[in-house]
């Protein structure tokens, strides 16, 4: 078998859709090395850091990078190889190469700003952005991560200036609909306060296909756990100034809201009327789904059943020692386990807010009965239910499933988290009904 041509590797293209890297790697071996075609050296170089083999990923991939009709996706993915190695500015900088060679690439927006890159390097990032703000007066999108990068260098007016000529931009088309500049901007509506690796990615773009609901594109703002002391005016200046008679809900997903022990206190005190959903998912797949993010793109090292069997031990150590400190915690790292212990966080939640405005869903649910699920949201939003859905097609899915755990170590995890997350589990709302076949 020879492949040859961008059409003749979709055989390894559908095995890689299908979270089968091992599979779809040798393949690729067996029908297309010695290669010369650059497409191929490009997927090797994902499938390779699929499979956790980050630098051999790196040096396929710069090999694609030489092919100019590549050199946007192979910019994009050697960037997230780099950033797997803990090689943040790299990454950085790879990332920039790939929005100069596509400005509207999203994927590589979302990941820089993901991305923990030097002081040093943030200049230029701040002058890239500023050339694709130049570039792209009209694009709301780089505005808003131009804001960004400007307030991580200290200007909170420059940024907030910046934000609220982009949130006029999302408006663009839909004039009528907003204020005028001189007037206030509402705050939120609704949040979705988690939890990380939960399915909140794929529930926030379900949620922006409804025509009265506008979501920030920018997930994770972060207002609440790392931007607070910027207040109130800052957070309002990322939202269109809708008139109140356009009916559009504004609202944003941050999952590390849901574990931040200030959290309730501080969104009563600023969004007293604001709705709040949280997604829970197993606990045990949720910490071993957030290991996989951190070794992907936090550079963590060490196979998953050791850091769970760690953490596990600090775990048991401080509840019996602290059982107030333990049920206090935020966030503590790795925080795979911890932020898998949902019993404390959902009890600060509900003791501050209305039981009216808080819903409390499971990720299972969510995928597998997505239109029953979201008609349930929209009830509780008070928004037009059903609208167009479409295909529903999930979000930030990890590109492998995570890896079996010794049953010893199964048994232990389970009971620490069956004490600290199954009455939280049990205050999950059902959908009304199942979707249809």
């Amino acid at each position: 078998m020879t492949l040859g041509g961008a059409d003749a590797l979709e055989p390894v293209r559908a095995l890689q859709r299908q979270r089968r890297p091992e599979e779809g790697l040798q393949l690729l071996l067996q029908a297309a090395w010695p290669s010369p075609d650059p497409g191929a050296w490009l997927l090797r170089g994902q499938l390779e850091h699929q499979l956790g083999r980050y630098s051999d990923a790196v040096c396929s991939l710069a090999i694609a990078a030489a092919e100019p009709s590549l050199a946007r996706d192979a910019a994009y993915h050697l960037a997230e190889a780099q950033r797997s190695l803990g090689q943040f500015d790299q990454a950085a900088a790879w990332f920039l190469a790939a929005l100069r060679h596509d400005p509207e690439h999203r994927f590589s927006h979302n990941s820089l700003q993901f991305t923990r890159f030097s002081a040093t390097l943030l200049p230029r990032v701040i002058e890239a952005y500023r050339a694709l703000v130049a570039a792209n007066p009209q694009h709301p999108f780089p505005h808003q991560l131009l804001a960004h990068y400007v307030l991580r260098s200290g200007d909170t007016a420059q940024a907030t200036a910046i934000n609220r000529q982009a949130s006029r931009l999302q408006g663009v088309g839909a004039e009528p609909l907003l204020q005028p500049a001189d007037q206030p901007t509402p705050l939120p509506a609704f949040l979705v306060l988690g939890v990380p690796k939960g399915g909140t990615s794929s529930l926030l773009a379900w949620l922006a296909t409804h025509p009265q609901l506008w979501c920030h594109p920018r997930k994770e703002l972060h207002f609440f756990d790392l931007d607070w002391q910027h207040g109130a005016g800052w957070y309002a200046s990322h939202f269109p100034p809708f008139r109140p008679e356009a009916q559009i809900q504004c609202g944003e997903a941050t999952p590390n809201y849901f574990q931040l022990p200030e959290g309730p206190q501080r969104v009563l005190e600023l969004l007293p009327q604001a709705r709040l959903i949280v997604l829970l998912r197993d606990p045990l797949q949720r910490a071993l789904s957030w290991l996989q993010h951190l070794r992907r793109y936090e550079g963590l090292q060490g196979d998953p059943a050791t850091l769970l069997l760690q953490e596990c031990e600090q775990l048991e150590q401080l509840q019996n020692a602290d059982p107030a400190a333990f049920e206090a915690s935020g966030f503590r790292w790795p925080n795979a386990l911890l932020g898998s212990c949902y019993n404390a966080p959902l009890r600060r939640w509900q003791a501050a807010v209305p039981p009216e405005q808080l819903l409390v869903l499971r990720s299972e649910q969510l995928f597998a009965a997505p239109q029953a699920t979201l008609q349930q949201i929209a009830a509780f939003l008070g928004v037009a239910s059903p609208w167009a859905w479409g295909d529903l097609p999930p979000f930030n899915v990890s590109p492998q499933p995570p890896p079996p755990l010794p049953a010893e170590l199964c048994g232990r995890l389970g009971m620490l988290l069956e004490r600290h997350s199954a009455w939280a589990l049990s205050q999950a709302v059902a959908p009304a009904a199942a979707d249809g076949p």
